[in-house]
């Protein structure tokens, strides 16, 4: 996976990889997460969306997050409106963040949430 983007801002960092071989689109945050840096992952996302050919993989991978806006939400919710999307993962490691995002399930849908590290690797290595 090449990765795009970079960006820290407010205790927070977002990383943005990209496989266009493989259409797989993925957002590593970490720390505090803010809306400014969720709204970087769904501009990049809309980018990749765009140039990618045929259906594509969001993933999400929230190992090293520590706090989430509730903001975010309006974000990720459009998320699901991208181009040719597929499905969404989101590897949540994390029992209070997987209860939370069931709690918001209702805004934010994932296809698929994966629980530990090596079902999440697996999954990144077998995808397409």
């Amino acid at each position: 996976m090449f990765k795009r983007t970079d960006k820290t801002k407010s205790g927070g960092r977002i990383q943005i990889f990209e496989d266009f071989h493989r259409r797989v689109f993925m957002a590593k945050p970490s720390g505090m997460v803010n809306p400014s840096l969720v709204a970087v992952d769904l501009n990049r996302a809309r980018e990749f969306s765009e140039k990618v050919e045929g259906r594509w993989t969001y993933v999400t991978n929230t190992e090293n997050v520590l706090m989430v806006n509730p903001f975010n939400l309006l974000y990720l919710k459009e998320v699901k409106k991208l181009p040719r999307l597929e499905q969404i993962v989101i590897f949540v490691p994390n029992a209070l963040h997987r209860f939370l995002l069931k709690m918001a399930s209702f805004i934010v849908q994932p296809d698929r949430i994966i629980k530990t590290k090596a079902e999440f690797n697996l999954f990144m290595t077998s995808k397409v």
